[in-house]
């Protein structure tokens, strides 16, 4: 990890040099954690009036709110009524306004302006993810448990109608050893970003003859409305082969939110891929890898080692992707370019069992 190489000071002068140095290490630490904004209205500066000299008392302004923004521009009011620019200097980091004349002792100053807060955009999308830093230890208990849950758990996997079936892991038990819901069965992944013309295909056993009547997808967010379809391929060598099925276009405002369409189509038992094609890029909100069908590549010269660090046997993957697939009707056979991949975390398609 790379570290700006300060050193203690001795006793020196400050130069502007150090100051700036500190500077540009805080907007490049603001930019990593692309850090959020909002806007004060209103806000009443405190003037400085402790200086010896009182020719210069109220002529410096402070926010109680620091690190404002420069574009767009703070607006100055003089007991209400805007200030020209011309009568002050500002330094909108620092929160402060400096007056070229005295101001009146009784006048009040105060400020509209957009600052930076102390939440970080990144961070919330981590929290979305993984969830926060001080829950950490309640995320892996949650893994823990549904990793405890696997041997005992629910398969073959019988869905009744209004289940909503995708890639997810069939081997969990819904139910606590105390008799309670398992709310921790599977765990949610938010904000996964996938380019358009992309088509995911993922595991999709089916147990039992199974009738679908809806084809969804939960859109996190995009820069324009998002058109997608929703298909089923045939397996073949797991590999994604022929294209049984695609749903009508299901298109989802840029906002967010799930879409869903009517559908009618039914599967006999069976191995299958549920694949998702994409018409634009933005972010879904699906599976984390931990909750996926995995496939799986073991290797037992690797893991036949008598050493006191276990190696990894295991390669894992979470299902196929092909890209720069023209969105408009899924490709009858699964792309040939269409290879394994493996991410933390995957923009899950579903169906609804009729």
């Amino acid at each position: 990890m790379a570290q700006t190489p300060y050193r203690d000071l001795t006793s020196q002068d400050i130069l502007a040099a150090h100051i700036s140095g500190l500077q540009h290490d805080i907007n490049k630490m603001q930019a990593v954690l692309e850090m959020k904004t909002a806007q004060a209205t209103g806000h009443v500066l405190t003037p400085v009036a402790d200086q010896d000299d009182p020719t210069i008392r109220y002529r410096i302004y402070e926010g109680t709110i620091r690190n404002w923004l420069d574009n767009p521009t703070p607006v100055i009011y003089r007991n209400g009524v805007q200030v020209n620019p011309n009568e002050y200097e500002i330094s909108p980091a620092h929160g402060v306004v400096v007056f070229h004349d005295q101001q009146n002792s009784n006048d009040t100053i105060s400020a509209d302006f957009t600052y930076i807060t102390n939440t970080s955009a990144w961070r919330q999308s981590i929290d979305g993810s993984i969830g926060s830093i001080p829950t950490l230890q309640q995320t892996v208990n949650r893994h823990a448990q549904l990793f405890a849950n696997n041997p005992s758990g629910v398969e073959p996997f019988y869905p009744v109608s209004g289940t909503y079936v995708s890639h997810f892991r069939r081997d969990y038990n819904p139910i606590n050893s105390d008799g309670s819901a398992n709310v921790n069965s599977h765990v949610p992944a938010f904000r996964i970003l996938v380019y358009g013309n992309t088509i995911d295909a993922f595991p999709f056993p089916v147990t039992t003859k199974t009738r679908f009547s809806k084809a969804a997808m939960k859109l996190n967010s995009a820069s324009t409305d998002v058109p997608l379809r929703i298909g089923i391929y045939r397996d073949s060598g797991l590999r994604p082969s022929e294209l049984l099925f695609q749903s009508p276009v299901i298109t989802i405002p840029a906002a967010g939110g799930w879409g869903m369409v009517d559908i009618d189509w039914e599967l006999e038992p069976g191995f299958y891929w549920i694949a998702r094609h994409d018409g634009a890029t933005a972010y879904y909100d699906g599976l984390n890898q931990v909750s996926a069908i995995p496939i799986v590549k073991f290797n037992a010269q690797t893991f036949l080692q008598d050493l006191a660090e276990r190696p990894n046997p295991h390669n894992f993957y979470g299902g196929y992707r092909a890209t720069d697939i023209s969105f408009g009707d899924m490709p009858s056979t699964f792309p040939e370019s269409g290879a394994l991949f493996q991410r933390a975390s995957y923009c899950s398609p579903w169906l609804v069992v009729a």
